[in-house]
């Protein structure tokens, strides 16, 4: 088994590089096809597609969720149009006890879904019905460790940037 700490380490140097990469493409996609100057919301979207798109790309595992952020939007879309239909149209019945109450298996199974939907919501591709509890469990964990690492390098990051504009403005004051 790997050492996390050599996994992490090498997560967060390719998600630097990715991301810097993605920047520069975007920079370079503003400044040949608009008129070089971006918005703050387009620079926004920029940064958070680069940010996902980086921390995808620097992923190497089994997991699914990269697979599932880089997937195109259209067909996320498409995917829970569709299965928002098939519930309208197919709900399943309760099975209801003598007693008028659920059943005692049936509580703890609906318990055990409902508690299960908040990571499914969270992580990409958690909506997909064909991940079991476990698999759903590992993923989150993965998910959670990589977006750790990535909240570390964007902090990084910015304090390496506000140190080196600090430096700079001093620098012009003498």
């Amino acid at each position: 088994m790997k050492d996390p700490n050599t996994s992490t380490k090498s997560f967060k140097q390719a998600f630097l590089k990715n991301l810097l990469l993605g920047l520069q493409l975007q920079t370079h996609m503003s400044t040949s096809f608009g008129n070089g100057a971006m918005s703050p919301h387009e620079r926004k979207r920029a940064v958070k597609s680069s940010v996902e798109v980086a921390m995808a790309t620097a992923h190497r595992g089994g997991a699914r969720w990269p697979k599932a952020i880089l997937a195109p939007a259209s067909s996320a879309c498409k995917v829970e149009r569709c299965r928002r239909i098939v519930r309208r149209c197919c709900r399943r019945k309760r099975s209801w006890g003598r007693s008028g109450h659920a059943s005692g298996g049936d509580a703890a199974g609906r318990l055990v879904r409902s508690r299960t939907m908040a990571p499914r919501g969270v992580i990409p591709g958690g909506r997909n019905s064909t991940i079991d509890e476990a698999t759903l469990l590992r993923e989150a964990m993965d998910y959670a460790v990589h977006l750790r690492a990535q909240l570390d390098v964007l902090r990084w990051l910015s304090e390496a940037v506000q140190t080196s504009s600090s430096s700079d403005s001093d620098r012009a004051l003498r």
